[in-house]
């Protein structure tokens, strides 16, 4: 099939899979006057419904690229969390956290990219890579010479399964309901019960994001369109609190997946191929981070890239270096917070829930996660 390998980019990176950290790092390439294309196994871009939140250390990365306050002005633009032991209030806090829709987050970088005039090539599905060789084939019949290639592919990543590693991601022991509903909301709200924990923000002035994390060994497949039910939700979450959010009866909208993981990150890289969000490191939702380690992959990687003057061994090594302890310290403690959204003894709910109405420990955590700046760990 492929006796054909074009040329034309053999000075670009490759950038595989068009969502948030592919996205965001060919922005960051673009700005900077690197060659790229971005490469995207689907026929057009699609988000589906689903919400996201974006903290300081996130909005960070978009200032940087210049798409915040657009992001803002489509958003919901929270100034307080509340969080609720089932239905008491624990405690609340003011939150510099951006609630909005992966859709908006994902059309804003898209435009972006394209203003710039970044190249995406749809249809584009990888079917094998030569590492050696620098070259990718498609199952489109092409074949490409490239500069480099950047895995952007998601958690089901076809460049780790060809370049690094053939395992199969394992479940972690959550599924996770999710639901973008017509109520009005100017908050972000926990739910934190006995097994589950709910989350819910809004991400514009008329819809918000529900999320119900379960603790169950009935696996759910990875899949963010499998459909669920009112009523199968209802055998997981508590009817009280489901009244809450009364608009979720008349949704056809209700999904459910399950929560996939790998082993602990020990690589970001091989030969001529290097890792970014998901394909690097996919995380359990529970400290809401998975979006904005997408951003500070591609982030750091374009600036040591720049750095380095286009040495891109030395930027894969200085990469590795600067990312893996953060990524597995936020991987680990994404795990702790699960386990302690979901407690059953009623003595540690009550040990937890005294902690975070009586200590700083909430603010402690967050300061360390949201106070990170790529810029501190590159010294140009």
């Amino acid at each position: 099939m492929h006796n054909t390998v074009v040329s034309k980019y053999e000075e670009h990176i490759a950038i595989i899979g068009a969502g948030i950290s592919g996205l965001t790092l060919g922005i960051s390439l673009k700005q900077n006057n690197i060659p790229c294309v971005i490469f995207e196994k689907s026929p057009t871009i699609s988000e589906h419904g689903a919400g996201i939140s974006i903290s300081p250390n996130g909005k960070h990365i978009l200032s940087k690229l210049n798409v915040l306050d657009d992001l803002k002005n489509v958003s919901g633009n929270t100034s307080e969390t509340i969080f609720f032991s089932n239905l008491k209030e624990i405690t609340k806090i003011s939150s510099d956290v951006l609630t909005t829709s992966r859709k908006s987050l994902h059309d804003i970088l898209l435009n972006k990219f394209i203003s710039l005039n970044g190249e995406i090539l749809f249809d584009y599905e990888l079917e094998n890579i030569n590492l050696d060789l620098k070259e990718i084939s498609f199952k489109n019949g092409k074949s490409l010479n490239v500069g480099h290639i950047a895995s952007c592919d998601g958690i089901k990543s076809i460049c780790r399964s060809k370049a690094i590693d053939s395992s199969h991601p394992k479940y972690s022991g959550y599924s996770v309901w999710r639901s973008i509903i017509n109520q009005n909301q100017s908050h972000i709200g926990f739910y934190l019960g006995a097994g589950f924990h709910i989350v819910s923000y809004p991400i514009n002035n008329k819809q918000i994001s529900f999320v119900a994390a379960v603790k169950t060994n009935n696996q759910t497949k990875e899949s963010w369109m499998t459909k669920g039910s009112y009523s199968d939700l209802q055998n997981d979450i508590p009817k009280k609190i489901l009244e809450k959010f009364s608009s979720l009866k008349e949704s056809s909208e209700i999904y459910k997946w399950g929560v996939f993981v790998r082993p602990k990150t020990k690589t970001l890289f091989k030969k001529n191929i290097t890792f970014f969000g998901d394909a690097a490191h996919p995380i359990v939702p529970f400290l809401g981070q998975g979006g904005c380690l997408a951003l500070e992959d591609a982030d750091i990687f374009s600036n040591l890239y720049i750095k380095n003057n286009y040495n891109i061994s030395k930027t894969q090594e200085e990469y590795q270096f600067i990312r893996l302890g953060r990524i597995n310290e936020i991987t680990k403690s994404s795990l702790s917070q699960g386990k302690l959204n979901h407690l059953k003894n009623p003595l540690l709910v009550f040990v937890r829930n005294f902690a975070m109405k009586n200590t700083n420990i909430i603010k402690h955590m967050t300061t360390k996660i949201w106070g990170y700046r790529p810029e501190n760990d590159i010294h140009f």
